[in-house]
């Protein structure tokens, strides 16, 4: 074939899909595409298709991550396409579902298409071709996986993959049983396997019209009657129930079509994303209810949830915030405690940080009462309410001078913001949260007579002074401060504590080098600081500067919270200096005060949401807003979601992550009704 200039290849594929979206109505959000022509030309976009049991990503045509049930399992393989810089695939999401098709070109001319979808019955990927062009894939096994069986036959065959029982899926916490995965195919397909690597197989699917399939389990019985059904099934009968059943899920949702104003900016765009969003999240939700962090934590973790829930019931999905909250309920019944994250669907596996008595269950009793707020569900407030007294306790034990201390795993201190020498200080956040959301426990539980009135009483002083003395701790000079290393002289801290090593090297076990995984028990050094054993033989670190940080995310967060502590007008000077050195400098720095801005160029992904937000919460002028939502909206990638962190703006870390993708949606949804308020 000839192959055009990569511009014109370009200019062909957009003018193709300019002959996809025109006859799509005025009202309705247009069909998400991404090209991928490798990592050199793709965006670096991934995209996920699940059903609650399986969870498959991808970028593009590869899948590079597939979690075959439950999500925390190890995941199996990486299935890559292997061409030149000739061929270019478009990856297009049907509106309103998880259906992935993958149009293949080859210069200018059409190879064919492969469609992908997890099926809403079965544990199980399928992959249907209708190919003119052969292509070629490359099956590659993680380590651990082995294929223990393989039957080709002409038309048809299968490959049998076991992964042996306790092996890893995330740092130190292994599946306690053999997990099983069968790969089937009918038609024009070919596997062999790669000289010199018995981990590797090439995967050749011919012209004319073939599938594959993807079968997960775990369980070895299930995988091969799953199989035997899926083989017998017809592409077009799975994707007719998945489709409906995507469409269920969808029209459960807050039609926005007809809800947004007609002038408002950008309207179709955000159309795109709420719907984006909103697959986004329910691909992977979890039978069980927990939301994955995404694709590198196979995990359910206590903040990232709070923000999808609030994303969900934004949106318009109450049913699916309320599965959250029951996904942690049944752990709790079940172990009496919480942790940073949990396992999700594999029991007894929780992911340890440094204080996790703190700031997580803050956000478990606010996500409760988000939760309460849009359903009035009264009487599932009353079931979970162990839960939430447990969570209350939890904070007590840590309050030292009205302070908490950090939790571990904080966004900001995992992307280098905040130091992990300062988890011990005082948290303005953490502190913030008992706070709002005690107050909302406390005369819950007061209306509902759950507490005799004497520890009422006893309760609401601890809240009260916890309360009286927060401006003292955490306000100075109008502006609010991320830690108050203060608290260090109301304790004596833990000799020993879960987390993290605050040395990095090559001979720190707990950095992952030597294999140990990234969390394990640290103890305090001569000069206060953690170490793992292994680097503690090394000698004590030096003392830590003790010094006070500003935080952009901090200092936002009382408006995202809504926190009874401020009034807006209060917090107005500190939104508007933010926003003034944004317009300035075009930076959205998670550091509130630098004294080199021009090389401060980092924000975590929900900064742009938490900064709008806080610009409608304390009524500065809409068109400063509209710079903001219009940002926002720019940032998302092909994908039509938010990233971990971002670089001056671009996307870095960990892609199609839920929790930064619903705060930045809910913070949009509330730019577009204050505008349809004007």
């Amino acid at each position: 074939m000839n192959a055009c200039p990569v511009k014109l290849r370009f200019i062909f594929l957009h003018l193709l899909l300019l002959k996809i979206i025109l006859p799509v109505k005025a009202e309705q959000p247009v069909v998400t595409e991404r090209i991928h022509t490798g990592d050199n030309l793709s965006d670096g976009s991934v995209h996920a298709l699940g059903n609650g049991k399986m969870l498959v990503y991808e970028k593009g045509p590869d899948i590079i991550e597939i979690y075959s049930g439950p999500f925390s399992t190890p995941s199996l393989f990486r299935f890559e396409l292997i061409s030149d810089d000739q061929v270019t695939v478009l990856s297009s999401r049907e509106t309103g579902t998880a259906i992935w098709t993958h149009s293949i070109y080859n210069g200018s001319r059409s190879a064919g298409k492969f469609t992908d979808l997890v099926d809403t019955q079965l544990t199980c990927l399928m992959r249907n071709y209708s190919l003119n062009t052969a292509l070629t894939f490359r099956l590659k096994l993680n380590d651990y996986a082995r294929i223990i069986k393989s039957n080709a036959g002409e038309l048809q065959g299968s490959l049998l993959i076991m992964v042996p029982s306790g092996t890893f899926f995330y740092q130190k916490y292994s599946y306690p049983r053999p997990l099983y995965h069968m790969i089937s195919w009918n038609g024009n397909v070919t596997i062999e396997q790669s000289s010199g690597n018995k981990n590797e197989y090439i995967i050749k699917v011919g012209r004319g019209n073939s599938e594959i399939h993807f079968v997960g389990g775990p369980e070895y019985p299930q995988v091969i009657t799953d199989t035997e059904v899926a083989d017998k099934l017809t592409f077009t009968a799975a994707y007719d129930r998945t489709k409906a059943w995507w469409q269920e899920f969808a029209s459960s949702g807050t039609d926005f079509a007809k809800l947004l104003p007609a002038d408002l900016p950008c309207r179709q765009k955000l159309l795109r994303i709420i719907d984006d969003v909103s697959v986004m999240i329910r691909s992977q939700q979890s039978r069980e209810g927990s939301v994955i962090a995404g694709y590198p934590y196979p995990l359910g973790y206590v903040r990232d949830q709070y923000g999808v829930s609030r994303g969900l019931l934004a949106l318009g999905y109450t049913v699916e915030a309320k599965k959250i909250l029951e996904f942690y309920w049944n752990i709790w019944k079940h172990y009496g405690e919480l942790h940073n994250a949990q396992g999700i669907g594999t029991d007894g596996v929780f992911h340890i940080h440094e204080n996790d008595e703190v700031e997580i269950p803050g956000y478990l009793i606010v996500q409760a009462f988000d939760y309460l707020e849009k359903s009035g569900d009264n009487y599932f407030m009353e079931n979970i309410f162990p839960m939430l007294e447990w969570c209350w306790d939890a904070q007590c034990r840590n309050l030292a001078g009205g302070m908490l201390p950090f939790n571990g795993d904080e966004t900001y201190v995992a992307g280098g913001f905040l130091p992990r020498s300062a988890l011990n200080d005082g948290s303005a956040e953490a502190t913030m949260l008992f706070i709002d959301g005690g107050e909302k426990l406390l005369d819950w539980i007061l209306r509902n007579r759950k507490w005799p009135e004497t520890r009422i009483k006893a309760e609401k002083q601890v809240l009260e002074s916890t309360r009286d003395a927060f401006r003292t701790n955490f306000w100075i000079n109008g502006q609010l401060i991320t830690n108050n290393p203060e608290r260090l002289k109301f304790i004596e801290p833990p000799r020993f504590r879960h987390g993290v090593c605050e040395r990095s090297g090559p001979d720190c076990i707990i950095s992952g080098k030597k294999g140990f995984g990234g969390i394990d028990w640290t103890e305090r050094d001569a000069n206060g600081r953690y170490q793992c054993p292994v680097c503690l033989a090394l000698g004590p670190l030096p003392k830590a500067d003790h010094t006070r940080y500003n935080l952009i995310s901090v200092s936002l967060i009382p408006l995202y919270m809504k926190s009874s502590l401020f009034s807006p007008s209060e917090l107005k000077p500190m939104v508007e200096k933010v926003y003034s050195r944004f317009e300035k400098t075009g930076i959205l720095s998670c550091i509130f005060d630098t004294s080199d801005s021009a090389n401060n160029r980092r924000s975590v992904g929900y900064d742009y949401g938490f900064l709008l937000n806080a610009m409608l919460e304390t009524g500065m002028k809409m068109n400063q807003s509209e710079v903001l939502y219009k940002k926002t909206l720019a940032v998302t990638d092909s994908s039509g979601v938010w990233s971990e962190y971002y670089d001056n703006h671009l996307p870095r870390g960990t892609r199609y992550r839920p929790w930064e993708s619903a705060i930045n949606i809910e913070a949009l949804l509330r730019f577009a009704e204050t505008y349809g308020k004007q």
